[in-house]
Order: structure tokens, then sequence, then C-alpha cells
């Protein structure tokens, strides 16, 4: 471009010189003064040198240029150099140091993508390697709406720009005045594309960010993404590694837990929980016949008022573990408040916050058997695809535990079923069929001619002589209506009570003259109390008096603790159902009743027959002390309410009582036969004190010798567990008020003796 000023004739100033290489750029002034007009041959000549000018310009800046990509090249391969870390929270510390040193910004922060969990996560701030990494949904942040719109965004101002969220883009709490955020790019290793992975912010730049800020950090981004990347997958493959040593140690761990159920169950729990990192784990278990959930593992901590049992059974289909047992589908919910399948109940009950959840099946070749429930993903937001993959991996080891533990119990099972067979066979005398037709064949007695004060129920059945006891449980029965009633066989009852009587041991209180007492009691709660007809079904009475006279079949003088503690054969077989002498009991009963010419309820119809085993169960378990203790508070808001004979629950709290109070009533009998079955009673309890004391075990008070002192002893089970026992009785039945008053008697001689 020529110009010539019209104020100066002589003079022309030419300006044609523009050279430009990248972002730098020269202008050349060619400014002449002459004295006389320039000739067109002159200006041919200016134009010439510039363009000469424009050239050599070009050459030197193209110079400078590759002078400081060399520099800058140079300076990156020693970055690089320096990066070769499989550490990724000291990779990015020198990366942060370089950035830093070429922007000349206060602060840096390399943000690292988590595809899976959309969040940017932050383990290294400026120069810090933080504790716990910060993870900031992309949604939420300023830096994630670099990534999504694959844009550089600056802002020279943070104060005033509107869409800063000072809790959310103020990371470790730290206000910048401005700030460079560029997305991280490289090839992902799965299918080589490039993908953005992260992203790089600067923060504080004195002087402002430029265009030079924006390509100097670009530029190192560039070279440094991909070692950043082939570093996290390193991180990655390492802790694959180490997770898959830990699942197969772990497998190794089950499988050397076969033969104790809860055992594994409980490792199954806690190895599950420490392999995702949850806060809490639950194991339920399938139950096919009842088509329910039941959590035999709950991790979690209950209120004393509140009862597992109304919260660790589940219908299968309802929630999201009865969903994952129906379906055998894993369920990854990220937040169950929005799930219609979450019961908030549970959270309300236990005072615990559900946030996150992952469900998966627990298979076997038959189905599903049982589902793990995982809460609360430690140190994420939620459990992710890659926790998913891990428990449903782990889920195949625990499938394969429980389904060999399975067949190692129901092997000892059988063993220990065959061995106390072949116990009982060795130990029981057949029984003589003299005996049997004698009894069926005599005339039934009216029960008076046993005993005068027979339906007393102070009087204790143990006068009658023990030959003649068989032939007075015939009559108790008669008297009750039960033979009339049930359509009994004489053969088949006689045959069922010898068998029974042959079926007690005989330790010095649990033992056959000990059923005859309580089976005796219940005869006369029955006749003293009609009341009892009008809330009781026939077929509960019935049950009622077999379950009494059965109660204790087998008993070998010790009590449940001793068999567990002991490990007896008979712990073995019931010690997980609870109750293990009841169980015992029950067990031996049904044998009875299904022997050959004792099935004395061969003409009850289907339904009763199912019934009264049920009821039989029932009522041979309530005699647990145990369980007697843990329904009293029951007890006694049924004394409050009134009897529901609509109730079913009102029923068996009736029964559980009754068999109680019949299986305690020696305790309230005429003072010197009371006295004399205490001594029987210490007898027993100090013979199994001094097994225990033998095999190294310290016994407790009352069944040591040595310490135990039968007044005392005899006012604690007075005032803790028989009293409250007929008190109740007598408020449910005002007729059983003799019992009530004569156990409050014995209770002052105790006092005295």
């Amino acid at each position: 471009m020529d110009v010539t000023p019209e104020s100066i004739e002589d003079s022309i100033v030419i300006v044609d010189a523009i050279s430009n290489v990248g972002q730098m750029r020269t202008v050349a002034l060619i400014i002449a003064i002459c004295r006389q007009p320039i000739s067109d041959e002159e200006t041919d000549n200016y134009h010439w040198l510039s363009k000469n000018v424009q050239v050599a310009a070009g050459r030197i800046l193209e110079s400078i240029k590759a002078e400081r990509e060399k520099k800058r090249m140079e300076e990156m391969l020693k970055l690089s150099g320096s990066l070769i870390d499989v550490d990724v929270p000291m990779l990015l510390l020198k990366l942060h140091s370089h950035i830093k040193e070429i922007i000349g910004c206060k602060r840096c922060v390399v943000f690292i993508l988590d595809e899976e969990t959309d969040e940017l996560v932050c383990e290294v701030f400026d120069d810090v390697a933080l504790d716990s990494e910060i993870r900031i949904p992309i949604p939420d942040c300023i830096y994630g709406q670099s990534i999504m719109s694959d844009k550089i965004i600056q802002i020279d101002d943070v104060s005033k720009d509107p869409h800063i969220k000072p809790s959310k883009d103020f990371v470790n709490g730290y206000e910048p005045s401005n700030l460079l955020c560029i997305p991280l790019k490289s090839k992902r290793t799965s299918d080589g594309n490039i993908a953005i992975v992260g992203a790089a912010v600067v923060f504080d730049k004195p002087d402002g960010f430029t265009l030079k800020s924006q390509d100097d950090l670009s530029y190192i981004l560039q070279f440094c993404s991909t070692m950043l990347v082939n570093t996290l997958t390193f991180r990655h493959e390492i802790v694959l590694k180490h997770q898959n040593q830990t699942l197969l140690g772990v497998s190794k761990n089950l499988f050397t837990q076969m033969n104790d159920r809860d055992v594994l169950l409980h490792s199954i729990m806690e190895e599950a929980r420490d392999l995702t990192k949850a806060e809490k784990c639950s194991l339920f278990l399938v139950d096919k016949e009842k088509k329910e959930l039941s959590a035999v593992v709950f991790d979690s901590e209950l209120p004393d008022n509140v009862s597992r049992s109304s919260i660790l059974r589940i219908p299968m289909g309802q929630g999201i573990a009865g969903y994952v047992a129906q379906t055998g589908e894993s369920v990854n919910i990220r937040d169950v408040y929005r799930n219609p399948r979450f019961y908030k109940e549970i959270d309300k009950t236990t005072g615990f916050v559900t946030r996150n959840l992952l469900c998966i099946p627990i298979m076997d070749q038959t189905g599903v058997v049982g589902v793990a429930q995982l809460v609360n993903k430690k140190g994420g937001r939620f459990f992710t695809k890659y926790d998913e993959e891990l428990a449903i991996s782990f889920s195949v080891y625990c499938g394969i535990s429980l389904h060999h533990a399975m067949l190692y119990k129901n092997v000892r099972l059988e063993q220990s079923r065959s061995q106390l067979a072949t116990e009982l066979m060795l130990y029981h005398m057949q029984v003589n069929e003299e005996e049997i037709l004698s009894l069926a064949d005599a005339p039934i007695l009216p029960t008076f001619s046993f005993h005068i004060k027979i339906t007393d129920f102070v009087f204790s059945p143990r006068v009658i002589p023990e030959h003649d006891s068989p032939t007075c449980i015939i009559s108790l029965m008669e008297d009750l209506d039960l033979l009339n009633r049930w359509k009994i066989p004489r053969n088949d009852l006689a045959r069922f009570v010898i068998m029974v009587k042959k079926g007690y041991r005989n330790p010095p209180y649990h033992n056959w003259m000990h059923a005859f007492s309580v089976a005796h009691f219940c005869y006369s709660l029955i006749k003293n109390c009609p009341k009892l007809r009008d809330m009781l079904t026939d077929l509960e009475v019935l049950t009622l008096f077999i379950g009494c006279l059965c109660h204790d079949l087998d008993h070998r003088g010790t009590n449940n603790a001793f068999q567990e503690s002991s490990n007896s054969l008979l712990a073995s077989l019931y010690s997980s159902q609870g109750s293990v002498m009841e169980h015992h009991h029950f067990s031996q009963t049904i044998c009875i009743l299904n022997s050959n010419g004792c099935q004395i309820f061969n003409n009850l119809t289907s339904d009763e027959y199912r019934e009264a085993l049920d009821l039989l169960y029932d009522v041979i378990l309530a005699t647990d002390i145990c369980t007697h203790l843990s329904i009293v508070p029951k007890l006694e808001d049924l004394v409050e309410t009134g009897y529901d004979k609509s109730n079913q629950t009102h029923h068996h709290l009736l029964r559980s009582l009754l068999m109680t109070a019949s299986d305690l009533c020696d305790c309230l009998k005429e003072w010197d036969m009371t006295v004399c079955v205490s001594e029987l009673i210490y007898q027993e309890f100090f013979s199994q004190g001094d097994i225990e004391k033998a095999i190294g075990k310290t016994p407790s008070v009352m069944m040591d010798r040595d310490k135990a002192v039968l007044s005392e002893q005899q006012l604690t089970f007075l005032d803790n567990i028989a009293i409250p026992v007929y008190r109740l009785l007598f408020q449910l039945l005002p007729d059983a008020e003799q019992a009530y008053r004569s156990v409050l008697s014995n209770r002052d001689k105790w006092l005295e003796f």
C-alpha cells in the first residue's frame, strides 16, 4: 500500500512488507523522503525491496519458530521421560509442576474422567496428593461442561461468572480469580479412537490467560495424555490382578468352611462386603417350600424393641431381594429411594440410611439358592459395573460352596441319625407283647380308684406305683373322653403308652414319672377349668395331653447348653434349629407314632392328622424355658386384652402357657413332695456339673454341688419363672387359683427351709 501525504509534496511513505508465520507476524515500513518526484521505476524498486524484506522476515520467523518448537519439544521429551511412573499420583504431581511452570499460573489440577459413574475424579490437587479422591458429577460443574461440549472454557473473572457453582467448582476449597479448562484427549485402549479422558484446569495466572496459554496447555496435554492413560490402565490391571488373587483366596477360604454352614454364611457376607467395598451386607437363603427368603445373616444392628423375625422373612417376588430371587437377575440401584421395590420401613426401623444397593443371586445347578444384598458403596456414589461383575463372579463360588455345604450337612445328618437309631435300639429293650396285651385287655378304671384326690392340682401322681402308671394314663384319657372322641383303638393306645414309657431313660428327674406327673397336671387343668374346653379345640386338648406325656422322651439328664458345648450327637442334628433337646423329644414322639401298632392318630382325617403333628411340634418346643421367657411379654398383653378364640396367636400363647405350667408343676405340690422332687432335680443338675468339671468346663452355680444352695436356687427359680407362670395362668383361668396359691405357700416355706 502506497501513501503520499498531501502536506508533504516532496516525500513518499511506503508500507508494504507483511509476513505471517503461524501466530507470528512482521510488518516492514519503508519510508523515503525525497527532494524530487519519484519515478515509476523507483516505485517498482521499492516494491521489489519490500518483497525481499518480506521473504527475509518470513525466514527469520520460521527460524525463530523452529527454535522455539525445538526447545518446547526438548522440554516435553524431558517431561515425558520423567513421567514414566507407575504411580498415578506421582505422575500427576510432576505434570502439575510442569504445567504451572510453562503457563505461569498458581494452581493446577488434572481431572480423570470416570465414564461409568459420569464423574470427574481428582486424586491430586496442585502439589498435594489427596488422602481421599474428590469426585464431582459431570453435569454439576463447569469442568463437566467443557468435557460435554468438547470446548475450551476460559473465565477471566470467576467472581462475576454466573455459571460458577462454588460448592462444585471450587476444588478442595480453593477459590480462584480466573481459570482455564481444556478437555484431555487420548486414544482409547479398547478401540483406538480418540476420546476425552479427563480435563486439565489451571487457576490464577496473574496477567490473565491468553491464546498462548491455551496453545501451551493444549500442547502439553497432547504429549502427556497417552502416558497418563497408560499409567491408569496399568493401575487398573494391577487392581484386577489383586482382586482376582483375592477372589481365589476367598474361594479357597469358603471351601475350607463347609463343615459349618453358619460360619460359611458369615464368611460369604464379610468377603462380599470387603470385595465390593460396601458398608453393609445381608445374605438371604431361598426357602422353596415356603416360597420366601430368610435373612440368615443380617449385617445390621436393630433396636432392642424390634423383632428381627419381622423383617428377616420376605416372600418371593417382594422387594428387591425377592425380585432377584424370583428372576435370577442382578440389580444395581444407584438411588434406592427412587425404586418402588425398596422397602423403606427397614431404614425407619434400623435407623440406617440406604443410599445405593447391589443385589446379586447366588445360584447352583437347581437355580437361585440365595441372594446377597450389598448396601452403600464406600468411596463412591454407587456400585459400578465392575463391582457388579466382581460380585457375580464371587457368587459363583458362593453357590458351589453352599451346595457342597448342604450335601456335607445332609451326609453328617444321616450319619448322626443312623448312629442315634443304633444307640436307641441298643438302649431300649424290646416291648413285651404280654405287657401290651395285659394293658389293652384290662378294664379302664375310674380315675378316683387310683387316688381320691387325683383331680387336685396339688396332688402328685408320683405316689401311684410306677407299674400302675400306664393303666392310670389310659383312665385319665378316658375321663377326658379322648378315646371315644378320636376313636383310638385300645391295642394301639396300650402299645403307644408302653413304648413311650420305654422311651424314657432313668436320670434322677427327667424320667417316665416326670412325664406321668406333667400329663396328670394337664388332666387336672382340663378337669378343673371347664372354660378351657371353650377356649381350645378338641384336637388341641388331645395334642396337649399327648405332648405332655412325650415332651421329654429320651432325655439324657443334661440340658441344651450342655449338648451344644459338648458338641454332642444331638447338637449336630438339631443345634442349627435351636432347642436341641426339645427337637429330639419331638423326633422321638414321631418315631413312636409311626411305629407299627402305635398309630393312635389313624382315625383322624388327613387334615386333622397334619394339624395334630403341627400342634405336637408346637407344644413340645414350648417346654424350652428360653422359649417361654421370650413370650412372657405377649402373655402379659394377652391377660390385658383378653383371650380371643378366633385369634390363632392367642391359641398358641395359651397352649404354650399350659405346657410350661404342666412341666413345672412339681414346685406347687404338697410340701414334702416338692422338697423330695427338688432334691431329684439338683441330683441331676449336679451330675451334669460333675461331667462339665471332668471335661475342663466351669458349670453354672445351680449345676455346681460345691456352690449351689438348694433353698436359694429354688427361691430364684420361683421368683423369676414359676410364680409368674402360675400368676398368668390364674389371671387367664381363675379356676386355677389353687395352683397359684400353693406355689406362693411353698415359696414361704423355702424361705424357712
